[in-house]
């Protein structure tokens, strides 16, 4: 029987200069992001300079100063901002720059009126779908952010900003349990505008009420009581746009 000899080949020499040497991919690294890329860079720095209270609601502001700020060419800053701009989060004013929203009567009240009306119809899901183990949860981060406030004049930014991620937590469990990518988008673009109003209006003695307020919602979730859930959150929400409002 005769021995079959393979004959192996050497690798090619482009191809073991490519492996073995590095500038290559480090070149290929720093290639400049595209404009595309660079447009969500943009709009999402924007949203967290306004979050961080670094943009102000009826502030104006350059195309420079906001390049500046965001660290990005004015080309896709200039896309970003039709975005934001169709999102109502700014205006666009010939002569005078961009102009940050401002937060007034009509504002809160149409954001409050959408958000409801998605909200409700959600938890009514959400009540049969979340798991036990996620309301518990839900309702230790809600105690804890409560106790921590207890009996204090005065709020930590640091635990400001926990006690929003929990509330705003709760809201956005309950709109994903939809699993409704479209009304999934349509509530973050209304909660930006929701974020923008507490951060900027709403003085943090009101948090302990609208943990109260949560507490209350969970119980009824636990309860797995749909109409009880539904009117403690809407309770809730006509609350939070009263304060909004500073009634």
């Amino acid at each position: 029987m005769q021995s079959t000899h393979v004959e192996q080949r050497p690798r090619h020499p482009l191809t073991v200069r490519r492996l073995a040497t590095t500038p290559l991919i480090r070149q290929d690294m720093k290639r400049p992001k595209p404009k595309s890329l660079l447009r969500e860079v943009a709009y999402e720095r924007f949203k967290a300079e306004l979050f961080k209270r670094n943009l102000v609601p009826g502030q104006f502001v350059s195309q420079v100063e906001l390049c500046t700020l965001l660290d990005v060419p004015l080309g896709p800053t200039r896309e970003a901002l039709k975005r934001l701009e169709a999102e109502s989060l700014v205006k666009l004013i010939p002569q005078r720059g961009i102009q940050i929203a401002d937060i007034g009567v009509t504002l809160i009240h149409e954001a409050f009126e959408f958000r409801t009306v998605l909200e409700l119809a959600a938890i009514r899901r959400f009540v049969h779908t979340v798991d036990d183990a996620g309301l518990d949860e839900l309702e230790r981060a809600t105690m804890a952010v409560q106790q921590r406030m207890a009996g204090r004049s005065d709020v930590d930014p640091r635990l400001l900003d926990a006690a929003l991620q929990v509330d705003w937590g709760m809201h956005n469990l309950i709109v994903e349990a939809v699993g409704n990518r479209i009304m999934m988008s349509a509530h973050q673009q209304n909660f930006d505008k929701i974020k923008m109003i507490r951060l900027h209006g709403r003085s943090p003695r009101y948090l302990p009420l609208a943990m109260e307020e949560h507490l209350a919602v969970i119980a009824a979730l636990k309860a797995r009581d749909a109409d009880r859930a539904a009117a403690a959150l809407e309770h809730h929400l006509q609350c939070a746009e009263r304060r909004a409002l500073g009634l």
